[in-house]
């Protein structure tokens, strides 16, 4: 469980570091802020959803992930938005934006793997 945990932050990381570069993030301690807002929710979600995992449960596990990214989006939100010094855009935009592509980009490795 401890390699999933890892390479999900990295892949999350750098994914939504991509994002946020594309819609304006550029400041060094922008950049930062970006990073640690995915170190403290990344591993968490990914430590609950491995757990659902080993229930066999689709339905539990569907809706507790679901349940988590809102979560993660709205944290992130008022983190960018707290923490952000240099951004013309929404916070609430980068949020939603970053981890719905992370999201999704997760779907399709998981479906490939």
């Amino acid at each position: 469980m401890l390699i999933s945990l890892i390479i999900s932050l990295f892949l999350t990381i750098v994914i939504e570091l991509s994002v946020s570069l594309i819609l304006g993030i550029k400041k060094k301690n922008d950049i930062y802020i970006v990073v640690l807002a995915n170190i403290c929710t990344n591993p968490i979600v990914v430590y609950v959803a491995n757990c659902l995992k080993m229930l066999n449960n689709a339905l539990l596990y569907n809706i507790v992930v679901m349940i988590m990214e809102i979560i993660v989006v709205i944290v992130e939100f008022k983190i960018y938005k707290k923490y952000l010094k240099i951004y013309k855009k929404s916070p609430f935009t980068l949020s939603i934006v970053s981890n719905a592509i992370s999201f999704g980009m997760g779907l399709v490795i998981n479906n490939i793997l």
